[in-house]
């Protein structure tokens, strides 16, 4: 008995450190590995033998023989030797450590059951299992996550040769893998949960409380357990695995009666370690702390954190960076409690110099605020309330899945239900802070600050932003509009959109009426209720006296006044109702004092909120103006947001909105596809969404006649609403079928000429549906049409928009009109051109006649082009019009008794007659002028249309016979045998035909030649000087209008005159060239000196024929000298100098609106001409609008700057090449630029932005040396006669002729000697400020070294130019700066923050030198320049030319080695002595491939310079791309 109770008693088991450590004989009897088997030789079937023994004995002691030597060893042996183990025998070694734990659980529990006496020695025993348990199941999680790691990483296996073979074994191979990674993962599943159930499941808790040692080795190996998921990605990625895991982490520390100190730091240092490895790591210690929130981990976390967050560590660690700030906001989302308690440990990392840290800060204070009222996890301690869900705050979000799995850890069942709350105070300061954040040195930021704030704003339920805050928070939006970032102005416009949506102020910012005018009155109300309540409250207090009083004289007691409630009556009905609200259930109050205290907190509180309020709108009325300069900006995404903002405004009927969404109408013609669609989606929107078919019909009705009668509507607005219309229709946001009969029904009705503009735009989208409802549409506007109104101009009106309908039908219907549609429109310009005719015959002719003449002349001839036309007068557009123009002058011959010239007299004629056409009504011959300038340009439209449809026949048939020919050929080889033969023997019978077909297609050419020829001899001189033309006989009238001193008086014939004039004109050249002088002479007047004349004689000044006060004519005329320009460009071009001097000073006031008006027109023509290639840029063209871009009109400062912006986008680098020019030309053209804000300087920076190349900043250091050498020496008086012009070579033949006199041409005497100097003086100054504006990379700092250093090209300036030198200086200063680099602490920011800055204007510090640093030879270059520039400013020529041979020397020694690097600076150190006009150079000589090394001695040119021979015009004429 002896022996056989020795052998059953069970040793000591210590977890070692490392497995291998129990390989050693301990010096006491602890268990320990001492007869392992020789595992590693066994096969599978003795390994099941092995495994199937130890089974069976662990189920007869029920797993109490674990802790034997013999099973020990073996499952010791088993582990350790796990790789080499066969795949069968893993799964049942962690099969057969689960179950042992789950008996050694039941056991544990029957003992725990039995009496004391009998607990003792089982319990040593079985917590002594219990320790050999943790043991093994740790060390089988290792291994079993280790295994899945090395199984993710290991690599496929080859494939089979086969196609079918290998596609098959693919497959197999493939589900093989799914099968042992589930099952990977159900072990792993079971393992770690069996690991967090050995310390608290059941009656576990007991078992460990008497060995508080054994209880601290267990839980850190479970501990540890945990954390080895990590390590696997894979294993991290699967929810049960993770879950287990976790809990494996927090179990040993959720256990009570424990001390855990030890364990609580070892945890932290792993917690801390984990965020220094995977990406994942962040988000698995936040749920680590979730679930620990009930122990002092959380805190300790939280403080220790800080100790870790110095710059010098975040700075080599940039994915700590992010892992630190993914953890900080996952936990302030989970535990916001105790995120709170410890604000004051995380604020100070707003310091560290590390944007990623600071912006996670932002946000977690963001969530902080938004968690307010959320539910909080079972245990925690935070404002604890009741736990019905009645009483419950609202929420906003609902808890996760996962994070609801992990919130059910260990509950108590009477545990309260706690809500998270903030204290105002701290509510307070933590928005302040936030807030500051806006001001961030980081654009992410202050981007992230305003995501953060714009989440907030959204939670208007839980009122996560207080009702005071919202206009503080606005206008820190509204100032971030202008922020220097793109990505920061999008995100405030996103705020403001946020803040507009949800604001706490009422349903409508602009309420009844004007919004400040109801706010004041409302006030003003408040503040009488006040006073009533003040004085009713003294009025009951001295009736409470009066009354204690009596009834202590009369010996009783006062019994209490009832008080009635009587109606209250207000003057104003609004502000009545709105104070009767808030009052509403205050006045069912019986208790006076209580009635009256709460009418007033309700009082205060509803002054507070409409002073808020009126605030709140103050601001969004202040960012009008930021609106629509970002509707204007550079940045797509700065477009899109202030699109979406404006149209919010909109909706929430804010009145400050309208100038705004009248200007997002025309985003529509952007060329940029998301700006496009933005401005749809924004129409959309605010007309169309959720409407039906009538309202939206009503919407749509109601906009037209708000822009009407606003009068802020121009042709420009309708066009863009006409092109939103289509676009609608075409991305279906509007029911075409379901709309025509709404729009139908409309012309009947008030708005029937906006539905008609309407049905034009839904034509262009869905002419087939338009075309069906041509017949209803000529019920309504045909004969005796029952919409076509009662007088004269409204049926004109009707009629025009009419014809402009069934032009857009028929040019846009696929294919042809069907007959009876064809039928109705015909009927319909039938009755047009009755209506125009009877209107005529009329004495008086309105306005409205000329427009719907062109509208009827256009259908016409459209119908003219069709195929289908079958009736003559369709066949003949040009004779009918003929026969309707002769009818009118026949009418006003027979009614006055003269005729009309024949066109040889010409101006004399036109003097002659004038007497006689004095008596005639003005209108009526405006009629005549009118139709015979309209029906000449379409005559000339008419025969190039049918030129072109000639030609397309022509290729067409020749298409068809070639077709033939090639058939023909192919049946013919066919049908022929194959002969055989020599071998050119068919070959003459191939030539022959070839030579016929040649022969074919030179008479088809010759033929297109001669029917070209014809048709501009018809253009040229049949049409306006044909024996026969009636556009012959009208030439008389037109100049009357215009020469005689009678009829000009009328404002209507002058203008008509001249506009038919330039009809003429742009039909024949011939007649251009002979009338380009009077045309000239309307459009600038010899009288431009008369002085202004006063306001009230403007009027009778246009009525005396004076054009120069004509604006209206003079505008009309700079848009057909535009037309002129492309149409005889040779004979126009001598005269573009008056059309660009339009654009310096008027000579009438500078604030004049015509006077703008006329300069605007001017610059939108050339800029069409210019932008669409029928006009080449000049550099004085560019000179004028560049100073126009800060001109005071605001529109016309927009145009310029579009055309710049425009221009630079240009692969001909037109800006590059005019650029010297222009810069020397801004002093030129100052006096004549009027008002403008800024002076040249500042529009040298302007333009230097748009150069940002390398190469183009390297050629311009050349140029403008140059230019800078020689204006100074003429400020000097050093140049000689002629030198100054030197650089401006071959400028004079881009003026055409008539070359611009400035000071720097020409060498004067006398007093125009300091004229001169004042100006080289500002030139000299321009041309510094351009050098000095310009980003520097190491390239162009050698060049520039070259310049300055080297060839001494600028010494003179900079000796005598103080401007010079303070240029030169910072360019020093600037690249030194900006090329050392980002500072080390602040994280490495990203690559798009510096973009973003450049993106609204802001030049990239150091030209893009990157972040490495300059090269030495570069930094000794910057060292010569400076050396350079301060001896010349002391006047040591000497000195300065020491330290320059010196720097030269420490340039050579910095050069860098090896092949590449020399092959570099060979590039960067070839020099021209004169650039921009080398010669050619010699061809190289050698040997081998490629371009060879050329003669020994001889330098190679600059590898991409573009050679070109001396006296080529550099600056304008030439494009000098650079290949790169």
């Amino acid at each position: 008995q002896i022996l056989q109770l020795f052998h059953f008693t069970m040793r000591e088991f210590v977890a070692p450190f490392k497995p291998e450590e129990l390989l050693a004989h301990p010096g006491d009897e602890r268990l320990w590995a001492s007869d392992l088997p020789s595992v590693d030789e066994w096969g599978e079937h003795q390994q099941s033998k092995a495994l199937d023994g130890l089974v069976g004995r662990l189920l007869k002691t029920k797993g109490k023989d674990l802790a034997e030597d013999k099973t020990f060893s073996l499952l010791f042996a088993l582990l350790q030797g796990w790789p080499r183990l066969e795949e069968s025998t893993k799964p049942r070694i962690a099969d057969l450590l689960v179950d042992t734990s789950r008996r050694l659980l039941v056991e544990v529990n029957n003992i725990n059951k039995a009496t004391t006496k009998q607990k003792d020695r089982p319990a040593q025993e079985w917590r002594t299992v219990a320790q050999v348990l943790v043991f093994f199941l740790a060390w089988t999680a290792e291994r079993l996550l280790s295994a899945a790691e090395t199984a993710n990483l290991a690599p496929r296996r080859g494939k089979a040769r086969g196609r079918g073979n290998g596609q098959a074994q693919d497959e197999a191979a493939n589900a093989e893998a799914q099968e042992a990674r589930r099952t990977s993962e159900r072990l792993i599943c079971a393992v770690l949960g069996e690991l967090c159930y050995l310390l608290g499941k059941g009656s576990l808790p007991w078992l460990w409380l008497g060995d508080p040692v054994a209880w601290q080795a267990a839980a850190q190996s479970i501990s540890s357990s945990g954390f080895l998921i990590l390590d696997n990605v894979e294993a991290l990625k699967h929810r049960e695995s993770r879950h287990f895991s976790l809990r494996c982490i927090a179990e040993p520390l959720l256990q009570e009666g424990h001390q855990k100190s030890t364990l609580l730091v070892a945890t932290v240092s792993k917690l801390m370690y984990a965020l220094r490895g995977s990406e994942a790591g962040a988000a698995f210690v936040a749920d680590a702390l979730l679930l620990a929130h009930t122990t002092p981990l959380p805190r300790l976390f939280l403080v220790e954190l800080p100790g870790h967050c110095n710059a010098g560590e975040l700075s080599s660690q940039g994915a700590f960076q992010r892992s630190i700030a993914h953890f900080l906001v996952a936990v302030s989302e989970r535990l916001p409690h105790i995120v709170l308690a410890n604000i004051a440990v995380l604020l100070p990392l707003l310091d560290v110099d590390c944007y990623p840290l600071r912006s996670a800060i932002v946000e977690s204070m963001g969530a902080l605020l938004a968690a307010e009222g959320r539910k909080l996890p079972s245990g925690a301690h935070c404002d604890v309330q009741a736990a019905n869900a009645e009483d419950a705050p609202a929420q906003d979000e609902e808890v996760a899945p996962q994070e609801q799995e992990l919130q059910e850890v260990p509950k108590r069942s009477n545990a309260p239900v706690a809500y998270f709350s903030i204290a105002p105070a701290t509510k307070k300061d933590l928005l302040e802070t936030l807030l500051t954040r806006s001001l961030d040195k980081s654009v992410w930021v202050r981007y992230r600050t305003l995501q953060t704030l714009t989440t907030l704003a959204t939670k208007s339920r839980t009122g996560a932003l207080p009702r005071e805050a919202w206009s503080r928070v606005l206008e820190v939006a509204t100032r971030r509009m202008q922020d220097s970032a793109s990505m920061s102005r999008k995100a405030s416009m996103q705020l403001t959109r946020a803040l507009i949506e949800f604001h706490p102020y009422g349903p409508a910012l602009q309420g009844s009426g004007d919004e400040r005018v109801k706010a004041k009155k409302l006030l003003d109300e408040v503040q009488v209720r006040l006073r009533q309540l003040q004085n009713e409250e003294a009025e009951e207090a001295e009736q409470t006296l009066a009354d204690q009083a009596a009834a202590r004289e009369e010996g009783g007691e006062a019994q209490p006044k009832r008080r009635r409630m009587k109606n209250k009556t207000v003057t104003d009905e609004s502000v009545a109702m709105d104070i009767a609200n808030a009052l509403q259930e205050e006045d069912q109050c019986d208790d006076p004092e209580a009635e009256r205290e709460r009418k007033r907190a309700a009082l205060f509180r509803m002054r507070d909120c409409y002073v808020q309020r009126l605030h709140f709108v103050e601001l969004i009325d202040s960012a009008e103006s930021r609106l629509r300069a970002l509707l204007a900006s550079r940045t797509n995404t700065d477009v899109s947001e202030a699109i979406h903002v404006v149209v919010e405004l909109r909706l929430k009927g804010v009145p400050a909105a309208t100038r705004a969404f009248d200007q997002v109408l025309g985003l529509v013609w952007s060329r940029h596809a998301p700006i496009k669609d933005a401005a749809v989606d924004a129409f959309n929107k605010m007309h169309l969404d959720g409407h039906d078919a009538a309202s939206a019909v009503e919407s749509l009705l109601e906009m037209y006649a708000q822009g009407f009668s606003g009068g802020t509507w121009t042709y420009t607005h309708l066009a863009s609403v006409q092109e939103l219309i289509q676009l609608s229709a075409e991305r279906s946001f509007l029911d075409v079928k379901k709309v025509l009969p709404q729009l139908l029904l409309a012309i009947e009705g008030p708005h029937g000429l906006m539905a008609l503009r309407a049905l034009t735009a839904i034509a262009t989208a869905a002419p087939k549906e338009v075309a069906a409802q041509l017949f209803q549409l000529s019920l309504l506007l045909g004969p005796k049409g029952t919409a076509l109104g009662t007088t004269v101009v409204e049926v004109l009106e009707r009629l025009q928009l009419t014809c402009e309908l069934l032009k857009c039908v028929f040019t846009k219907h696929k294919g042809p009109l069907p007959a009876e549609s064809r039928r109705h429109l015909w009927m319909l310009l039938q009755h047009t051109i009755c209506s125009l005719v009877e209107a005529f015959a009329r004495e008086t002719v309105p306005s409205v006649w000329f427009s719907c003449a062109q509208a009827a002349m256009d259908l016409t001839f459209e119908i003219a082009l069709c195929p289908e036309a079958d009736d003559p007068m369709q066949q003949a557009p040009e004779k009918l019009w003929e026969q309707i123009l002769c009818r009118m002058m026949m009418t006003v011959n027979g009614n006055r008794g003269f005729a009309l010239g024949n066109g040889s007299e010409d101006e004399e004629c036109a003097e002659e007659m004038g007497d006689q056409w004095e008596q005639v009504n003005a209108s009526r011959l405006g009629c005549i002028v009118f139709v015979a300038g309209h029906l000449a340009i379409q005559t000339l439209i008419y025969l190039e249309a049918l030129q072109s449809a000639l030609k397309r026949k022509r290729m067409a048939d020749e298409d068809a016979r070639m077709e033939q020919q090639r058939e023909a050929k192919k049946l013919k080889q066919q049908a022929q045998p194959k002969k055989k033969g020599k071998k050119g023997a068919a070959a003459p019978a191939q030539e022959e035909e070839d030579d016929a077909g040649a022969e074919v297609s030179m008479g088809m050419a010759g033929q297109e030649e001669r029917e070209a020829e014809a048709f501009a001899e018809v253009a040229e001189y049949g049409l306006l000087f044909g024996a026969s033309s009636l556009l012959d006989r009208a030439k008389p009238l037109i100049f009357a209008c215009l020469l005689d001193s009678k009829l000009k008086r009328e404002p209507l014939l002058r203008r008509l005159g001249a506009i038919t004039l330039c009809k003429y004109m742009t039909v024949s050249k011939k007649f251009c060239e002979a009338n380009l002088q009077l045309l000239f002479s309307i459009l600038f007047p010899k009288d431009k000196d008369a002085p202004v004349l006063p306001d009230e004689e403007t009027a009778d000044t246009i009525r005396s024929g004076n054009s120069l006060h004509d604006i209206c004519l003079r505008q009309s005329l700079l848009v057909a000298v535009g037309d002129l320009l492309f149409r005889h460009p040779n004979a126009v071009e001598p005269w573009t100098n008056k059309l660009y001097a339009t654009l310096g000073q008027t000579q009438t006031k500078e604030d004049d609106r015509e006077a703008n008006d006329l300069r605007l027109t001017a610059l939108l023509v050339l800029t069409h001409l210019v932008l669409n290639d029928m006009m080449k840029p000049r550099a004085v063209l560019l000179v004028r609008a560049l100073w126009l871009t800060a001109c005071t009109h605001e529109p016309t400062a927009r145009v310029a700057r579009i055309l710049f912006q425009e221009l630079s986008k240009r692969s001909t680098n037109v800006i590059y090449n005019l650029l010297p020019e222009m810069i020397a030309r801004i002093p030129e053209h100052e006096s004549s630029a009027g008002r403008v804000e800024g002076g040249a300087e500042a529009r040298v920076q302007f333009v230097m932005q748009f150069v940002d190349k390398e190469k183009h900043i390297e050629g311009l250091v050349e140029k403008l040396a140059i230019r800078l050498e020689q204006a100074a020496n003429t400020c000097g008086g050093k140049a000689e006669q002629g030198q100054a012009t030197q650089a401006t070579q071959g400028e004079a033949s881009q003026t055409q002729g008539t070359p611009t006199k400035s000071p720097m041409r020409r060498r004067s005497k006398g007093p125009e000697e300091s004229a001169e100097k004042r100006f080289a003086k500002a030139t000299v100054s321009a041309l510094s400020h351009a050098i000095g504006g310009m980003n520097y990379t190491d390239r162009c700092i050698l060049r520039l070294h070259d310049v300055v250093v080297v060839r001494k090209a600028i010494h003179t300036a900079l000796s005598f130019h103080e401007v010079s030198r303070e240029c030169i200086l910072s360019i020093v200063e600037k690249c030194r700066k900006a090329k050392a680099g980002p500072k080390a602490g602040d994280g490495g920011a990203p690559v798009e923050e510096v973009p973003a800055a450049a993106a609204a204007g802001e030049a990239p510090a150091g030209g893009g030198g990157g972040s490495k640093g300059i090269s030495g030879a570069a930094a000794g270059a910057l060292d010569a320049i400076e050396a350079v520039v301060v001896g010349l400013a002391k006047g040591k020529e000497d000195e300065a030319d020491q330290v320059t041979a010196a720097a030269g020397e420490a340039a050579k020694v910095a050069k860098p080695k090896g092949k590449a690097a020399a092959k570099r600076a060979a590039s960067v150190e070839v020099i021209d002595d004169n650039p921009g006009f080398e010669e050619a150079p010699a061809k190289a000589k050698g040997k081998g491939k490629g371009r060879g090394r050329g003669a020994a001695g001889k330098a190679a040119p600059a590898k991409g310079k573009k050679r070109r021979a001396v006296g080529a015009d550099d600056d304008e004429d030439a494009d000098e791309d650079y290949e790169p």
